[in-house]
């Protein structure tokens, strides 16, 4: 499309817009920026940001937290791929349009009797015009979906895990449930006990993170384009990020979606193309296994099976480096320090298999058909089935420590790193591994909470070793 065409279309689709109307929220241009269309609802915030070189920006803001729920940014190419990327932001408007409902999960041993429980509180709560939802589940599926709720109400036999509950569910509200109450099922006090807990919560300062500082420079000529897909229980975040010739940051930005599709990666590497056209490498870390092009086990839908070497030929002349997103947070990690010449990196999230990073004698891992380090095939002697295993703190320690057993035998790294939120203690994990290994033999254990910067990091050096 030729930029007279891109800016007719442009026009249209703003003003296609404006025209839309729906008594569930408010469309119009703001008054002071004639080239931002603003929607509102009771609670959220949302934009429609018309840049140069007809490049749109779509935003959803959650008032109720202050967290995007929705972002992207791409140029004008036709009216039915805009209308698309416009209707599925509406989709995020639309969840927001009610006040939100407040999610109660109570949990005990089995599940049963906290749903008595439950039913119980979400009568009153309907009684008294409360915004709430309880429901109930048993201890061994607390931890798959303990994040998607907003209080966690232990019943007295488990509460004694009330301090490892909170510190893997950092963002949630974890409160026991006094014995009384419960034997009671007094309602009145538990719905009491939540209001006052919300009351006192005090808002957390999310520290962002600095990016990481190489420890040997990485000298190549070009600019480098570094993307890393990250899936959460709801949304796709895109995190990219472009590096100069001296490893120096230019952008740094994410997308983030309720779905995704290799198109999505495309618009984004448009819109930077279009800034900087001297980008030589663009480099992506997913998840999965990838071989020859192919991306395999991805747990994200729109990319598994495709073949996206091709695709990506069929559109550019730039060089494309897809790298498995453990591996890369293993060659960030190492290039972050100097003190270890040989580390494996372990990531195991939870109800998916996990996976391992090998950097030895400098030099990453990656075997025939890159499938080093998919420890998901290892015949561990397990008491469970490992997605199993993978839900609960005690299984997950079980599934961590003979997974990283196996790595320290036929390895020997002089470091692990490691990244699991069923595993906050580093302490528990050593003691797991020492049933199997002399302590003398276990290397130093490192935990990290947070993946991107050594993911970007660790593409933008893949990327660069491949000049």
């Amino acid at each position: 499309m030729d930029e007279f065409l891109r800016d007719i279309h442009t026009s249209i689709f703003k003003q296609w817009i404006l025209s839309q109307k729906t008594e569930n929220y408010d469309i119009a241009l703001d008054p002071n920026r004639d080239n931002v269309i603003v929607i509102k609802t009771k609670y959220s915030y949302s934009e429609v940001i018309f840049n140069e070189m007809n490049i749109i920006e779509l935003s959803v803001k959650n008032l109720t937290n202050e967290e995007v729920e929705f972002y992207l940014h791409f140029q004008m190419k036709t009216m039915k791929h805009a209308v698309e990327l416009f209707y599925e932001m509406l989709e995020s408007i639309k969840k927001l349009i009610d006040k939100p409902i407040m999610k109660i999960l109570l949990s005990c041993s089995g599940g049963l009797t906290t749903s008595y429980f439950a039913s119980k509180m979400n009568e009153a709560a309907k009684l008294l015009f409360l915004d709430y939802k309880v429901d109930a589940i048993g201890y061994n599926e607390l931890f798959n979906v303990g994040d998607q709720y907003d209080v966690i109400m232990l019943a007295p036999q488990i509460s004694y895990m009330h301090a490892k509950v909170q510190e893997i569910l950092k963002n949630q509200i974890v409160l026991k449930i006094p014995s009384a109450v419960f034997a009671k099922y007094d309602v009145g006090k538990t719905l009491s006990i939540i209001i006052e807990a919300r009351r006192e919560k005090k808002e957390k300062q999310v520290q962002e993170e600095k990016p990481l500082s190489l420890k040997t420079a990485h000298h190549h000529d070009t600019k480098i384009l570094c993307l890393s897909l990250i899936r959460n229980s709801e949304r796709v975040h895109i995190a990219y990020r472009l590096y100069d010739e001296n490893n120096q940051i230019l952008l740094d930005n994410e997308i983030i979606k309720i779905r995704m599709s290799y198109q999505d990666i495309f618009d984004i590497i448009d819109t930077i193309i279009i800034q900087y056209s001297d980008i030589k490498i663009i480099g992506l870390s997913t998840p999965g296994i990838i071989n020859n092009g192919y991306i395999y086990s991805t747990n994200v839908n729109g990319l598994d099976n495709v073949n996206l070497y091709e695709k990506f030929k069929e559109k550019y002349n730039q060089k494309l480096i897809i790298s498995n997103d453990v591996n890369a947070v293993a060659v960030g990690y190492y290039a972050s320090q100097d003190r270890y010449s040989s580390l494996s990196f372990l990531f195991q999230p939870i109800s998916y298999y996990g996976g391992v990073g090998n950097i030895v004698g400098g030099k990453l891992l990656q075997g025939h058909f890159h499938i080093a380090g998919e420890v998901q095939y290892l015949p561990l002697a397990l008491s469970d089935d490992k997605l199993v295993l993978n839900k609960t703190p005690e299984g997950a320690l079980e599934l961590v420590a003979k997974t990283l057993v196996s790595v320290i035998s036929l390895l020997g790294p002089e470091l692990i790193v490691y990244c699991c939120g069923l595993i906050p203690q580093i302490d528990e994990l050593k003691k797991e591994i020492e049933k199997s290994i002399p302590k003398e033999y276990i290397p130093d254990i490192v935990k990290i909470d947070y993946l991107q910067n050594y993911i970007l990091l660790g593409q933008m050096i893949l990327c660069a070793q491949s000049i």
